[in-house]
């Protein structure tokens, strides 16, 4: 029996899909692909499109060879009680740690930004209260407040775009090319993983969602328009603040937003940057808890999910403290090193359990119960 009742529409998982790979990366993604790309980080963004998109294809093929069951399940049934038991609790262990990393970036931003002066504590707590309220509603509440908050969350996103390209100056991107093979390989490796690797959280929320036969190409479409859209923050970084600046600036994308000027009279917009980026990192931050709590009860075969919230919600306020001691060292030590988790819950386990599956499939064990 499933613990979890709800069920959300194509379009609710579509969207919800789109605000978790904008999510953090909107004001954090310039930064990142500048850092080892310098001038050529547009360059390496998009080349990272359609590699990002095939990564999502691997894991669309795993979580299908049994649409109802999540990762959880799948582990356990393809792997076996102890693999997949192991690759289970490690799947947990990421949902765990991306919830309290993102809670963090809330709290960093907020009062580096925003509120300077308010003790973290107050903006984490906040957070932390609005994230058990939604987790309490449900998914299926949890998608249609996503439908909700979509057109206010692309009507700000666009009138950032279109109010910046009149400041862009190409020459801030030359010269072309002039990366080095390997940081350009590297810098494509955070472009693929950082935005699309975190959508490995679905595999939560797919076996709840009411597919047809057009799901898998309006995911692609959604996904690849999220990612232009990433990209465009990206160019408009490097060609107005510059290499410098976007490298250097932890949040390029909310300084980029004060630059807009229009006759003196529509300026100082950040604050549609700020909300735009704390809609879509909520929702981000929201199905990485409910994928915690759900997956936990999951393996340990409770009825339901309900009571492990609210501990839960005290366990992610405790370790997005313990985290980083301060926002240089989650810059310094913390954002490189997630490359790697990225990479394995994105393409490694998903990879692993497409080849154990078809492998048992073939000798005529039935993976698929």
């Amino acid at each position: 029996m499933s613990l979890e009742k709800d069920r959300i529409s194509t379009a609710q998982l579509i969207i919800l899909g789109l605000f978790t790979l904008i999510g953090d990366m909107a004001l954090v993604y310039p930064s990142i692909m500048t850092t080892g790309a310098h001038e050529d980080a547009w360059i390496a963004g998009l080349i990272s499109i359609p590699l990002g998109l095939a990564t999502v294809k691997i894991m669309i093929s795993a979580a299908n060879i049994n649409p109802n069951k999540t990762i959880i399940e799948l582990s356990t049934q393809i792997l076996g009680r102890w693999a997949g038991g192991a690759v289970a609790v490690s799947y947990l262990f990421f949902f765990l740690m991306a919830a309290s990393t993102y809670v963090r970036e809330i709290e960093d931003f907020m009062c580096t930004q925003i509120y300077e002066g308010t003790p973290g504590g107050v903006i984490r707590f906040m957070a932390i209260v609005l994230l058990v309220y939604g987790i309490r509603l449900g998914l299926e509440n949890l998608g249609r407040s996503a439908q909700i908050f979509l057109p206010f969350f692309a009507v700000f996103l666009i009138c950032l775009i279109v109010l910046l390209f009149p400041d862009v100056e190409m020459e801030r991107i030359h010269p072309v090319l002039h990366t080095p093979l390997p940081d350009m390989l590297h810098t494509i490796l955070f472009g693929i993983f950082y935005p699309f690797g975190e959508l490995c959280v679905f595999f939560m929320i797919y076996p709840f969602a009411q597919k047809h036969s057009k799901t898998s190409r309006d995911i692609f479409i959604t996904l690849f328009i999220a990612s232009i859209s990433l990209n465009l923050i990206l160019f408009l970084s490097l060609t107005i603040l510059g290499v410098y600046f976007s490298e250097h600036v932890f949040y390029a994308a909310y300084v980029l937003a004060q630059r807009v000027n229009i006759g003196n009279f529509l300026q100082r917009i950040e604050a549609l940057m700020a909300t735009t980026w704390i809609i879509s990192t909520y929702f981000k931050t929201a199905l990485y808890f409910y994928a915690f709590v759900l997956g936990t009860a999951q393996l340990l075969k409770l009825k339901t999910y309900k009571p492990l919230i609210f501990p839960v919600g005290f366990l992610i306020y405790g370790m997005s403290n313990l985290l980083a001691k301060d926002i240089i060292f989650y810059i310094k030590e913390v954002t490189p090193s997630w490359l790697d988790w990225d990479i394995t819950y994105a393409l490694v386990f998903p990879s692993l359990l497409l080849i154990v599956y078809h492998i048992r499939k073939r000798f005529g064990h039935n993976a698929r119960q």
